[in-house]
């Protein structure tokens, strides 16, 4: 398998987190906790309480680290902290941020490093992912797939 890094959008990260977490939604960080959204936190937590990650908990924080610089390079968390809490309907204005930080967020990529270890259990982690994925969305789902093998 190749060592480089390869490149995924954000929809494909969110896809590997989904297989990853075993068909769960990852939690997403709370855009008004800086604990939450800035991940030097996790390592110094890390440091500190001098524990160890599994391999896939490494991983599942890597790929959140990159969706999360997706999200604040596209905008998506200067929009979610600018709506006040609890509003039940969005602004003309709001509405038209959010389909331009979405159109932002459908063409970001981002390069990733991955070792032989976690190439394997992201291959292992799609493979698990219902046969409805597969029917559902093929291109993306081959796409993901050769990336990981290197082709």
């Amino acid at each position: 398998m190749d060592n480089g890094a390869i490149e995924l959008s954000h929809n494909e990260i969110s896809l590997l987190l989904f297989a990853l977490e075993g068909g769960s939604a990852a939690p997403m960080p709370d855009a008004s906790s800086c604990e939450e959204a800035c991940p030097v936190i996790e390592s110094v937590e890390e440091l500190l309480c001098g524990g160890k990650l599994d391999p896939r908990q490494q991983l599942v924080r890597h790929l959140n680290n990159h969706l999360r610089e997706g999200l604040i390079e596209c905008g998506m968390f200067e929009l979610m902290s600018a709506r006040p809490v609890g509003a039940r309907t969005q602004p003309i204005e709001d509405q038209v941020k959010l389909h331009q930080v979405n159109e932002r967020l459908s063409g970001w990529t981002c390069q990733i490093k991955l070792d032989d270890l976690e190439r394997r259990l992201l291959c292992e982690s799609i493979s698990r992912l219902p046969r409805a994925s597969w029917l559902t969305m093929p291109r993306l789902m081959w796409r993901i797939r050769r990336k990981l093998n290197g082709r």
